[in-house]
């Protein structure tokens, strides 16, 4: 079925791309999804709507180191399946309600200063929860902006902002002994 929106792709050289990608990645994404779900014909679901965006923005992801793609992707897929299991559960979430504006410009050079921080920022890294560490690691190793890792997270833009700005909160405290 991926083969058939991939075929649709005209240029030669993404359509290529997506075809190396698709042979590459899709058993990850399929595993990340089960696990997830639990569910067969679930999972290929998620996944195969995780293509569609893949392929829809190509260009965007044609651009990526190659290192980088596997993680992301993992990441879209994991967060789609949570997205159907909570839809599929009616689960409901709860509003963000806390208003924090803070610049969030950082780069991870912000955080590490010397090898004893990087190894105590690991730690806190481990013990930071998925939602923020999914944002973080967009934000901060990816380098996404907020509507990218919006779209990509399918979560608005403020979600976004918030779940970085808690996620940097708790690593601070982390990494200040409060945890």
């Amino acid at each position: 079925m991926m083969l058939i929106f991939i075929s649709m792709i005209e240029n030669d050289e993404e359509r290529h791309f997506a075809e190396i990608i698709f042979d590459e990645y899709e058993e990850i994404m399929y595993r990340a999804a089960y696990k997830v779900l639990k569910h067969e014909q679930e999972a290929e679901d998620v996944v195969s709507e995780v293509w569609i965006k893949i392929i829809s923005d190509i260009k965007y992801f044609i651009k990526k180191d190659c290192h980088e793609l596997a993680p992301l992707f993992v990441t879209i897929v994991k967060n789609a399946a949570i997205d159907k299991y909570r839809k599929k559960k009616n689960i409901l979430l709860v509003p963000i309600s806390e208003d924090e504006s803070e610049d969030y410009s950082d780069t991870v050079g912000d955080f590490v200063v010397n090898k004893d921080l990087y190894e105590r920022l690991l730690a806190a890294l481990d013990y930071l929860d998925d939602k923020y560490m999914s944002v973080l690691k967009l934000k901060l190793l990816h380098e996404y902006s907020n509507a990218k890792i919006a779209e990509l997270l399918n979560i608005t833009e403020e979600t976004v902002r918030k779940r970085y700005s808690r996620g940097k909160k708790i690593i601070i405290e982390y990494l200040d002994g409060g945890k």
